[in-house]
């Protein structure tokens, strides 16, 4: 049986009435909007949503993919940068975050090498899609948040992560072998990072997560999904959900979702610097 066909397509007299009206109703509201209709006839928008952001028509080469992976390392010392502000770090994980910026750093120089060997110019800032789309709210989530140091903690894995599933997938999309070769090991050492900070916070009980095995991913009493180490058996590139901030009054806190650049966020040749 057809997974998406219900077993059950009969139709018994209630449903064939609510059918039937339905149908009038339609049909009335078709009346309704003859061809003398006037105005703006651009779909309709309920509630409030951002506007849609249309990628630009600009091309997307290795330069372009390289200055993008750059704007991801730039962005990630200022998500460093950020938790050390918003929250008491214990010297064990200020160490820690030392040594991440400066690895962080580093493929940020390799990333700009490698964009002007590609004929482009380097890109030496954050990602300015991210920036406005994510860290800024984040940021301003976490400065509210009833436990700040788990939040930027859970907020550094996250990005890390997100790091990872980034270059996994622009060395896909990479033409030139070294460049593929520079971003497959920039998404191992940001998976290292990540289980770094989850076993230096969490210790053993942060290793292997249960989703591997089935089972559900265990909260905090808070609510907040605990991190691990090792989430998945390959490495993921889809989007991941990050809970931070403080509750409700119904006991929720905000989520966001993670997800790898696409060509809206992309740092295009064309793109000028603010930094």
């Amino acid at each position: 049986m057809n997974m998406f066909t219900p077993s059950d397509t009969r139709i018994n007299r209630r449903q064939a009435l609510k059918i039937g009206g339905l149908t009038v109703s339609v049909a009335a509201l078709v009346a309704a909007c003859g061809e003398d209709v006037q105005g703006d006839t651009a779909p309709g928008r309920v509630g409030y949503a951002p506007p849609v952001t249309d990628p630009p028509e600009y091309a997307v080469d290795d330069a372009v993919l390289l200055r993008t992976a750059s704007s991801l390392e730039y962005t990630a010392i200022e998500v460093y940068g950020a938790a050390a502000e918003l929250a008491d770090l214990d010297a064990s994980t200020q160490t820690l975050v030392a040594q991440l910026v400066d690895n962080h750093q580093a493929i940020a120089d390799e990333m700009g090498a490698l964009t002007e060997a590609a004929g482009g110019v380097a890109w030496e800032c954050t990602n300015p899609w991210l920036d406005n789309r994510l860290i800024a709210p984040l940021v301003e989530a976490i400065k509210a948040s009833d436990n700040p140091a788990r939040d930027v903690l859970n907020f550094a894995v996250a990005f890390e992560n997100l790091a990872a599933s980034t270059h996994q997938v622009l060395s896909v999309q990479l033409t030139d072998d070294a460049a593929k070769s520079a971003t497959l090991a920039a998404a191992m050492l940001a998976s290292r990072h990540s289980a770094a900070i989850v076993v230096l916070t969490r210790g053993a009980d942060g290793y292997i997560s249960p989703a591997l095995y089935g089972d559900g991913v265990p909260t905090d009493p808070d609510g907040v999904p605990y991190n691990f180490a090792v989430t998945d058996r390959f490495g993921s590139v889809g989007q991941a959900e990050l809970i931070v901030g403080a509750a409700d009054v119904n006991g929720k806190r905000t989520s966001f979702l993670l997800q790898t650049p696409a060509e809206n966020s992309f740092v295009y040749n064309e793109l000028e610097p603010s930094c």
